[in-house]
């Protein structure tokens, strides 16, 4: 009956509410990072490293970032936010993170710094398996509804919500695949909450360009940027080390 009542709910928002979504717009995202879900989430630490690092940064204050995401009918580009005037503590803007994806071309063009090197990862676009679940919530003005996934790369439990009413199939960061907008992620249960905040139209004839970069860049595939993060997180676990001292959570 649960199922009954989801399918219809969403069969209605599908039906109804479908011509008013923005087909060019920003979407404003607030991120909030908790430092000790994600420790706790780290499963190749050490009791006694895991206490040395609690004394140490155990009074890390929670913070939080904005980010935007700009779409238009063919493409979005998702990157931090300029102005993070707003929040306090450990708050911090990567000068060097953008996600873009080409629906039309099927293609990723992602700049992204780590390991103090700079790299566009240009390949094809591709989605984890998700699970889609049963609940519902409204976020910004959307009801949503979840879904869930392990990435088994970084072993963090992915969940997203998605607009019912809203069926494309970005989101913030690289997250996409779902059947409407991911307006919410949430990483190993808050160590990492993704959150759609305002929802802006803007003026329908906006073309969403590649994300521009200095001239020394490397280019990579997705397989081999997969393959960076595998490598550096085999060396955090020998050494005992949070990965996410040294890439984005």
């Amino acid at each position: 009956m649960k199922f009954t009542i989801i399918s219809l709910i969403f069969s209605l928002f599908v039906a109804g509410i479908i011509c008013a979504q923005p087909e060019n717009g920003n979407i404003n995202y607030i991120i909030k990072h908790k430092w000790t879900k994600k420790m706790a989430a780290i499963d190749y630490i050490s009791q006694s490293k895991r206490e040395h690092y609690d004394y140490v940064w155990g009074n890390l204050p929670e913070y939080e970032e904005k980010a935007v995401l700009m779409y238009d009918s063919n493409s979005y580009r998702f990157e931090d936010a300029e102005d993070q005037s707003e929040y306090v503590g450990e708050s911090w803007r990567s000068s060097e993170y953008f996600i873009y994806r080409n629906f039309e071309q099927n293609k990723t063009y992602d700049v992204i710094r780590m390991f103090n090197k700079l790299y566009v990862i240009e390949d094809s676009i591709k989605y984890p398996q998700w699970r889609v679940l049963n609940d519902l919530k409204e976020i910004a003005g959307h009801i949503c509804m979840n879904a869930q996934y392990t990435d088994t790369l970084k072993n963090n439990n992915i969940v997203a919500w998605f607009a019912l009413d809203w069926p494309l199939n970005f989101g913030p960061e690289h997250y996409g695949g779902l059947p409407g907008v991911i307006l919410e992620i949430n990483i190993n249960n808050g160590a990492k909450v993704i959150r759609a905040d305002t929802i802006i139209a803007v003026e329908a004839d906006r073309i969403i360009e590649k994300p521009e970069h200095k001239k020394r860049v490397k280019n990579i595939t997705g397989a081999e940027y997969n393959q960076l993060i595998k490598d550096y997180i085999y060396e955090c676990r020998k050494e005992e080390r949070p990965y996410f001292w040294g890439l984005r959570y």
